[in-house]
């Protein structure tokens, strides 16, 4: 696993405004990928809150933590499961955004990863944040993702992950927005396994 040159110091955006830095982790299995059901959060909210946005696993990065080690600390900690980070073609990194959540600019590391141990189960290992988890298709994810930006969240999910305007409205959290904003053509899931555009 490769390290990265910085850690969790604020970068100077062009706009010379301070930003923390956070990471996503997509697990996949197959072409399956997971979502978390997050709890709203807020000034007023910090745990316990009603089901919110779905997102990948992730988090804030510790002082001196790499983005590395932080999605494998952060898959631990929300999941209970070991992973390993799987790299795109020669690069350990999947994407990046830069966001603003809740008033406060944030760099996301979005990292590919696998779990180590297959006999893992994952489960919602923090209830006070994230409500359940999903596997869904990855080709299914992306469109619906993409929805929420476009239709102003009115993607919507029915139990067996169609999007079909037919089940529960799904809202993403603001680096899965940015995500779908700064990758459109990473649709396809050969993107999880190789850098496609």
């Amino acid at each position: 696993m490769s390290t990265s040159t910085y850690t969790n110091t604020a970068y100077a955006t062009n706009y010379g405004v301070k930003a923390s830095n956070g990471t996503m982790g997509i697990l996949v299995s197959g072409t399956k990928v997971l979502i978390i059901h997050r709890r709203l959060k807020n000034q007023h909210t910090q745990e316990n809150g009603p089901p919110d946005t779905w997102s990948f696993p992730g988090g804030g990065l510790e002082p001196d933590e790499t983005p590395e080690q932080c999605i494998i600390r952060e898959m631990k900690e929300e999941l209970a499961v070991d992973v390993t980070i799987e790299p795109i073609g020669d690069e350990p990194v999947w994407g990046m955004t830069d966001d603003n959540i809740n008033g406060k600019l944030w760099r996301c590391t979005i990292f590919v990863v696998k779990q180590v141990d297959d006999n893992q189960q994952v489960k919602i290992n923090e209830p006070t944040k994230h409500a359940g988890f999903r596997w869904i298709e990855w080709a299914d994810l992306y469109p619906m993702i993409k929805a929420d930006v476009e239709e102003d969240g009115k993607a919507d999910m029915e139990e067996d992950g169609k999007a079909d305007g037919a089940g529960q409205r799904m809202f993403f959290f603001e680096p899965m927005k940015n995500m779908v904003l700064k990758y459109p053509l990473r649709c396809d899931p050969s993107s999880l396994y190789k850098r496609t555009v």
